[in-house]
């Protein structure tokens, strides 16, 4: 764990102001047009960005919820609350289809987010129809165990993070209802959207039975900078626990050597282009 610091006090990792700095400018973007009007000629340009924020928040909280970002309980049941705003649904409500399913079954059968729910077909209606059927299965899952299998911890902080989101929800609506249609529920859904859109593009057609090749990965350094070193897929499922910035490190070291390299992939951006269109 090179990259801890104790020393900061807050943070368990110093790498970790990033992630803070990105949330802060995400609840800005969603929450700015409530304050100042946005020209209609800048409207596309200002939904993508808060899109694309939004996402980045996705994944801080994917980050968050395996290596808690502060040190102080207190201040990440905070961060929870504010990650929960700037994404749209809840911190907590992630782990129990992410920690306690994907990373154990990772693309099996039992696995809510598995790659054949994409089905067969030409690329665009296979990622379409992936989302879809992984947010039924990921309900229809979460529906039937969420208080069997999380700890009481888990479950406090998610009905709290309800009931803030709740009220934020109700706050923004009643203040003015196209604003939140428009700036703040349209950013929430690209975020989640790509979300789990992604996940498909890291696993399917890999191996789940594999040491090694059960995921993709995406190695650019612009991307992985903006997105929290997501694209070391494989490192991450090895080690789960490992914080993000070593994820880079541990790729090198421990996955290029063995993997399929056809697994590894420079950009996700001509990846998708080139095997999810139609």
């Amino acid at each position: 764990m090179s990259g801890s610091n104790p020393e900061l006090g807050m943070l368990n990792y110093k790498q970790d102001w990033r992630s803070v700095v990105f949330v802060i400018v995400c609840l800005g973007l969603i929450l700015l047009p409530y304050r100042i009007d946005i020209p209609a000629s800048y409207t596309p340009v200002w939904l993508m960005l808060a899109g694309l924020f939004c996402f980045c928040a996705c994944i801080i909280n994917h980050n968050h919820v395996h290596t808690a970002t502060f040190q102080q309980a207190a201040l990440n049941r905070l961060f929870g609350v504010l990650l929960t705003l700037a994404k749209g649904h809840t911190s907590a409500g992630v782990i129990l289809a992410h920690n306690y399913n994907h990373h154990v079954y990772n693309g099996k059968s039992n696995d809510w987010i598995r790659p054949e729910l994409a089905g067969n077909g030409p690329g665009i209606i296979r990622l379409i129809r992936f989302i879809i059927n992984s947010v039924v299965s990921m309900t229809r899952g979460k529906r039937e165990q969420v208080d069997k299998v999380l700890p009481v911890e888990v479950v406090r902080q998610m009905r709290l993070e309800r009931i803030a989101l709740f009220t934020f929800i109700v706050f923004l609506v009643v203040l003015d209802m196209r604003t939140f249609l428009m700036f703040v529920l349209i950013p929430w859904m690209t975020g989640v959207l790509l979300l789990i859109g992604v996940n498909l593009l890291q696993h399917d057609k890999c191996e789940p039975d594999s040491a090694y090749n059960h995921s993709r990965n995406f190695t650019s350094k612009l991307g992985n900078w903006f997105f929290f070193n997501n694209g070391y897929h494989t490192a991450h499922h090895m080690y789960p626990g490992l914080h993000w910035s070593e994820l880079p490190d541990l790729h090198h070291r421990k996955v290029v050597p063995f993997i399929d390299k056809r697994l590894d992939k420079k950009s996700i951006m001509s990846f998708m282009i080139k095997n999810y269109t139609l």
